[in-house]
């Protein structure tokens, strides 16, 4: 059993959150795999099938925390954070803040207000952490996304480039940030 450190609602649920293991590797890479088959096929190129490889995937076990959103024993979805972030913040990149990445629900969990729920656990666990603040990025032209994270209280904060695609850097906006 992974360790519990959490949990929220959404919906009429309460789902825990755990710490993924070396283990949980190929469920991970599962869930990231079928979230970006399922983005594709929306039209939203923002993640690929293939991207996610077994080597990715041990990567991510490395140097991020990875954490499962459960229904039981059923994942509803996850997230990774890790303490810092060059390539995607460049100069403006603050070990002091947490960066969120690979935020995911599955489809049988969307629409209940699961993503929302995590992105304010996560805030509240970076707090606790002694994070000054939560901060992530999404490519620039998903049209859902964008709007979405700003009603959520997140605040642009300049955009970057990685090869051809575009991001929006965002950072929880400090009173959100300390009332999650």
């Amino acid at each position: 059993m992974n360790e519990v450190v959490g949990s929220v609602q959404a919906g009429h649920m309460d789902l825990t959150i755990c710490v993924a293991e070396d283990k949980d590797a190929a469920l991970i890479r599962d869930l990231l795999v079928e979230t970006a088959t399922w983005m594709n096929a929306a039209g939203i190129e923002q993640w690929y099938p293939q991207q996610f490889t077994e080597e990715l995937i041990q990567t991510y076990l490395r140097e991020r925390e990875i954490f499962l959103c459960m229904n039981g024993d059923v994942p509803a979805g996850m997230f990774t954070l890790q303490g810092s972030d060059p390539d995607y913040w460049g100069e403006l990149n603050d070990e002091s803040f947490h960066y969120l990445h690979r935020l995911l629900v599955r489809a049988s969990y969307r629409g209940i207000g699961l993503s929302k729920a995590l992105i304010y656990w996560a805030a509240r666990y970076s707090r606790e952490q002694g994070k000054q603040g939560l901060r992530f990025d999404c490519w620039d032209q998903n049209r859902k996304l964008n709007p979405y994270y700003e009603s959520l209280g997140m605040v642009p904060q300049g955009k970057g480039t990685i090869g051809a695609r575009s991001y929006i850097l965002y950072q929880m906006a400090s009173d959100v940030y300390r009332s999650a």
